[in-house]
């Protein structure tokens, strides 16, 4: 086979793979062997690619050394440098040993029913340990096809397997003997989760469709063996000195047991086995709970609740009242539901199930606990609430507006208790740096304002707690210009980007009371992050109310200085938009200079970069931007006159977003280019046009400048034709013929033209996209021919000749 071409290579590997005997494997044990020592030796990334390739051809024939192989080059990629096709950083960016891991990742995945055990080892060690995101989530991906139950995999049957729940017991009995649970306890959940899932599931295709399935588990003694052992396994887990997020990740595995099937009809035989699981796993969190982190207690209040909720039988109803029971009895954590509790269950559990939840009331009545704990705090109860507060600024959140009555606790207990409230935030600052919010502002608007402002002050001299100091003064009716000015002096010099971000957010806020803070602190702000092409100010600013009043105020300096500062904004979207409208609205012509900027900017970039300097639609911008066709037609003219590289994708493109539906005022003033103007606006006016779809209301001008140009105008007359047979998406296997075929009688209508040259052209352009239409036709055939031979038919009548295409497919 070395002197074969590749693609010829693979298709003798594939029919060899489907031939049985010693002799066949031989052959592929050998070719096996060539692939695999490539991958030991060479540097380059296509060649490596390509083996890996067609190694998937016929791997399964040869799978235990296969397997060892890549698990051999997944060690190589560690360390390897790769060597490339071709020059430049957008080919290193692509071609990765992260790319080649995913790629072998994939092709263990192909056999993990023949090499289990290997294949599991090697993919927990991957998704445990692995730096790079892509190639954990694809061993992730490797984990879940060998633990989940697939139905074409459980089931035997005409292209199933047959195997019952073998590989989940490979699975169970691998973390059992072979898996540290401390080192690899993320995975190890994940793991036993897929085996506790009540669900399969199982794909299917044929050459026109596929077809998602999914059915619950079967309760047989295998499964409900594995699943014990789960539970167990899990259980021993929660027990480890593990943190917070761990436990949680374990919880939600637990939990996984105590799920009813998805969808489906299944027998009572299941229920029973889900609903003593799910007793086992109560019993046991009941047990646990005084030991727990709040956190944690939280958790298992509201999984346990809802699992009330859908108890299956009546014991699961009675193990999760008695968790209620035990939580209620639980007082510290009452405070915490109080204060913190985004997840807790407030209401008597059997009361909850039977009526709504008043979310106004709920959020009152915490509101007024709130209120209750920070007026119950004096000097004597100080120490109890000072270690409370600091255990409560440990919970974790990716968001923390769901502290929302904790802020509203500090808040108040700095405005009570002001020494209390300063002597925390001196004493213990870098605990409860995530909440120092809400003490600030209660400190600032009471009488320990002065001695507040000099902690800040120091903080900022110190580049400390730089963004809560910067949202202090969001809305402060007490804003303090000199403490804001010289926030902004350290933001510069430290380089804190996201926190003067803030700051413009928070100078902005007060822009009805202090509208100076925009010369002195915005503008400036923003000029600093242009340098350096922060954008995410825009993200705190835009939908503010003031917003389109600061910026509709500006000079024309200012007006420059927002929109330099936009430049840099890797892509034009609808928050960008809410700050060009109102600079748009008072100087069109500058807006229109920005976005040629953007294209100056795109030119500048890297090979590969991810900058789109005009998008391809805007939300709300073209509403002001088209009220001056001639002005916006000027001034992008003037841009292809430069001439810029690539006009009709950014030039053509603009046009094309703020005139989306060509008005007639557009197409007028495009009209007046054509007739009236020279080659070069012909030109102009077809590239803005080939960003259309070829839609009828593009017919006019096109008939226009088809009699504008002369005949042997072979160029132009091109760029006329990809216009008129632009067809955008289609839909189906004959949406390109039938688009041609509309096409085609749509412009018959000029074979009655009164110019010579414009019947001329649809004479022959009918006969063209007619004659396309068929050659489509021809090919759309002999695709759904090769697809029935790959993927096969679901219906037999499919096979019957004589329907509208002659293959069994209606158009």
């Amino acid at each position: 086979m070395s002197t074969m071409d590749e693609d010829s290579k693979m298709k003798v590997l594939r029919q060899l793979a489907r031939t049985p005997g010693d002799v066949a494997i031989s052959a592929l044990e050998r070719e096996a062997g060539k692939s695999l020592g490539i991958l030991e030796t060479d540097l380059h990334f296509d060649v490596l690619e390509r083996q890996i390739e067609l190694l998937g051809v016929f791997a399964f024939r040869v799978a235990d050394r296969v397997v060892s192989g890549i698990a051999a080059f997944l060690s190589r990629l560690e360390t390897i440098q790769l060597a490339h096709s071709q020059e430049g950083a957008w080919i290193e960016h692509y071609e990765t040993p992260s790319r080649l891991a995913i790629a072998s990742l994939e092709l263990l995945s192909k056999l993990r029913y023949f090499e289990t055990r290997d294949i599991l080892g090697i993919a927990i060690a991957i998704a445990s340990s692995s730096e790079d995101a892509d190639v954990k989530k694809a061993a992730g991906d490797v984990l879940q096809q060998i633990a989940a139950f697939d139905i074409d995999a459980f089931y035997a049957g005409e292209n199933r397997a047959g195997l019952g729940p073998a590989p989940q017991k490979v699975v169970i009995d691998f973390l059992e003997s072979s898996v540290d649970l401390l080192t690899n306890i993320a995975v190890a959940a994940r793991l036993c989760g897929y085996l506790l899932s009540p669900n399969m599931s199982g794909t299917s295709w044929n050459y026109s469709s596929v077809t998602w399935s999914s059915a619950a588990i079967p309760a047989i003694e295998p499964i409900a063996d594995i699943r014990s052992r789960a539970i167990a396994l899990l259980q021993t887990m929660f027990t480890l000195d593990i943190g917070v997020d761990h436990k949680k990740q374990i919880l939600n595995a637990m939990f996984e047991s105590t799920r009813l099937p998805d969808r489906g009809e299944f027998g009572d035989d299941l229920r029973q086995m889900i609903s003593g699981d799910t007793t086992r796993v109560l019993a046991f969190l009941k047990q646990q709970l005084h030991n727990q982190p709040l956190p944690i207690v939280q958790k298992i209040e509201h999984d346990a609740y809802w699992r009330f909720y859908h108890a299956p039988t009546e014991e699961v109803r009675q193990s999760a009242l008695e968790i209620e029971a035990a939580i209620a009895d639980l007082n510290e954590y009452q405070i915490y539901r109080d204060l913190i509790g985004f997840e807790g269950i407030f209401q008597k559990w059997q009361e909850r199930a039977q009526s709504r939840t008043e979310f106004r009331a709920l959020e009152a009545y915490r509101s007024s606990k709130a209120s209750e704990y920070a007026e119950s705090i004096d000097v004597d109860k100080w120490p109890l609430w000072h270690r409370r507060i600091l255990t409560f600024c440990e919970t974790e959140s990716d968001d923390l507006a769901t502290f929302p009555r904790f802020y509203e606790f500090l808040e108040k207990l700095a405005v009570r208790q002001p020494g209390l409230a300063l002597e925390l935030l001196r004493e213990d600052s870098p605990q409860i740096a995530r909440f120092t919010i809400p003490l600030l502002r209660g400190l600032w608007a009471g009488p320990l304002q002065g001695e507040t402002r000099d902690l800040v002050w120091g903080w900022i001299s110190r580049a400390e707690h730089l963004i809560a100091v910067s949202k202090l003064f969001w809305g402060n009716e007490n804003a303090d210009e000199e403490v804001m000015r010289f926030l902004f002096d350290q933001l510069v010099a430290t380089g804190d980007y996201a926190a003067l971000s803030f700051l413009i957010a928070a100078a902005l806020s007060n822009f009805a009371k202090l509208p100076e803070l925009v010369p002195s602190i915005v503008l400036p702000a923003i000029e600093v992050l242009g340098q350096v092409r922060d954008t995410r100010w825009v993200n705190d600013v835009w939908f503010e109310k003031e917003t389109r009043q600061w910026l509709a105020e500006l000079d024309d300096a200012g007006r420059q200085i927002v929109l330099d500062g936009l430049v840099p904004v890797e892509s034009i979207d609808y928050h960008t938009e809410e700050i060009l409208i109102p600079l748009a609205e008072q100087d069109l012509a500058q807006s229109l200079v920005f976005f040629r900027k953007r294209i100056e900017f795109e030119d500048a970039e890297p090979e590969g970069s991810d900058y789109d300097a005009i998008p391809y639609s805007f939300h709300q911008l073209q509403n002001v931007l088209e009220r001056d066709p001639k002005l916006v037609v000027d001034v992008v003219l003037s841009w292809f006159r430069e001439p810029i590289d690539l006009f009709q994708f950014r030039g053509g493109k603009l046009l094309k977003a703020i005139f989306p539906s060509f008005p007639r005022a557009f197409a007028e003033v495009l009209s007046y280019n054509v007739q009236n103007g020279d080659r070069e606006q012909i030109d102009f006016v077809l590239d803005v046009l080939r960003n259309y779809e070829g839609e009828p209301f593009l017919y006019g001008i096109c008939r226009d400048i088809l009699v504008k140009l002369p005949t042997n105008d072979v160029e132009l007359l091109g760029k006329l034709e990809i216009v008129l047979r632009n067809t955008g998406v289609v839909h189906g296997e004959f949406g390109f013929a039938e688009a041609y075929e509309q096409k085609a009688k749509a412009v018959e209508e000029w074979l009655s033209d009164p110019d010579d040259q414009v019947r001329i052209f649809a004479e022959r352009f009918t006969k063209e996209l007619r004659q396309f239409a068929e050659e489509d036709r021809r090919r759309a055939r002999e695709e759904i021919r090769l697809r029935k031979h790959r993927f096969g038919i679901r219906d037999a009548k499919a096979l019957e000749e004589g329907q509208a295409d002659g293959d069994g497919v209606e158009e």
